[in-house]
């Protein structure tokens, strides 16, 4: 018993004594341990805060891989549409190469066009140099009108005979004048101041004829009406490319006659010369043209304006005295315009 009871303390001894070397032995390992698992914590914090961020850059990137997978593909939608843009464009540019081409032809033909043009304009240049030239000496060459009538009645019948020398250049320029379309400018006609030379010439030959046969002025006024209504009558449609076409003084003279408004006009500028009130008569629905003088003496038909007697002269035919209407006006009113109202 006693050996068992010091067996069993003996064991428990040295079991204890055991543990308190495996104690003593071990301890350091523990604590070391726990300093690594420390450590290892500390790691582990770390290792995870890192893990966490790491996470969070992740999901950015995965964000900003999602962006830029939108971004690539909205590139590649432009790059489409940018690929057919640029194959539009190649489109336009070989058509406008060929509108170029086209173009350069074109040019080269109005270049070449216009060489030719040029040389023809040259060339008539010339020509109407030539002309002028020509127009210019034509202009100087003096047409001389003769006029032949007789005046008077009975054994007092005398025949006159008249030169009048014309600048064919003075007729040209009024023959290429525009011609007045209404009545009223007709009397612009009548006053035209260019032909106060060959206007003037006639009246002093009429002055000097009166004076010379002791006219009155009754007969001095038929004296003129005389004169021109031995001028041979001329339809306008005839003689010229229009229907109506009344001709200044100086080409009635010049073309040795004309139709009633030509006449009368011719007939109106040398009494107003003369010094006459004179006017231009119409007579209403008529599609005619006479001369009305106003003057001491004067008898016959007459048509009163503001106050003044214009006795009526027929211009066209012959043998037409002052005061003397044809049938077919008798009776008619008229309008009046007179040259110096």
């Amino acid at each position: 018993m006693t050996s068992v009871v010091l067996l069993v303390v003996g064991l428990l001894i040295g079991g204890g004594g055991v543990y308190v070397f495996m104690s003593n032995a071990y301890q350091p390992i523990i604590d070391d341990y726990e300093n690594q698992l420390s450590d290892y914590s500390s790691q582990v914090s770390v290792l995870s805060v890192a893990q966490d961020v790491l996470e969070s850059e992740n999901l950015a990137l995965e964000a900003q891989s999602a962006t830029l997978e939108n971004d690539v593909s909205a590139l590649e939608s432009d790059l489409v549409s940018l690929g057919a843009k640029i194959s539009s464009l190649e489109s336009q540019v070989t058509s406008l190469t060929t509108q170029k081409s086209s173009l350069q032809s074109q040019v080269s033909t109005l270049q070449s066009t216009l060489t030719q043009k040029n040389n023809l304009i040259d060339v008539l240049r010339d020509d109407v140099d030539d002309l002028e030239a020509d127009i210019s000496s034509i202009s100087d060459i003096i047409v001389t009108q003769h006029y032949v009538w007789d005046f008077g009645s009975g054994y007092y019948d005398t025949e006159y005979t008249w030169d009048l020398p014309i600048s064919l250049g003075t007729y040209l320029n009024y023959y290429f004048m525009d011609r007045p379309t209404e009545w009223d400018d007709w009397v612009d006609m009548v006053n035209d101041p260019d032909d106060d030379y060959y206007i003037t010439s006639m009246v002093q030959r009429i002055n000097n004829a009166a004076i010379r046969d002791g006219m009155s002025e009754v007969e001095k006024v038929n004296f003129v009406i005389d004169f021109v209504q031995s001028l041979p009558y001329t339809e306008d449609s005839v003689t010229t490319d229009w229907d109506e076409y009344p001709r200044y003084p100086m080409e009635t003279l010049f073309d040795r006659g004309g139709d009633c408004e030509d006449t009368s006009i011719l007939v109106a500028a040398l009494l107003e010369r003369l010094g006459y009130e004179v006017c231009l008569i119409f007579p209403v629905d008529k599609n005619h043209c006479a001369v009305g003088v106003s003057f001491e003496g004067a008898y016959g038909t007459y048509y009163e304006h503001d106050g003044i007697k214009y006795y009526y002269l027929e211009t066209t035919g012959e043998g037409w005295e002052i005061g003397d209407v044809p049938s077919d006006y008798e009776g008619s009113s008229a309008y009046i315009y007179p040259i110096n109202p």
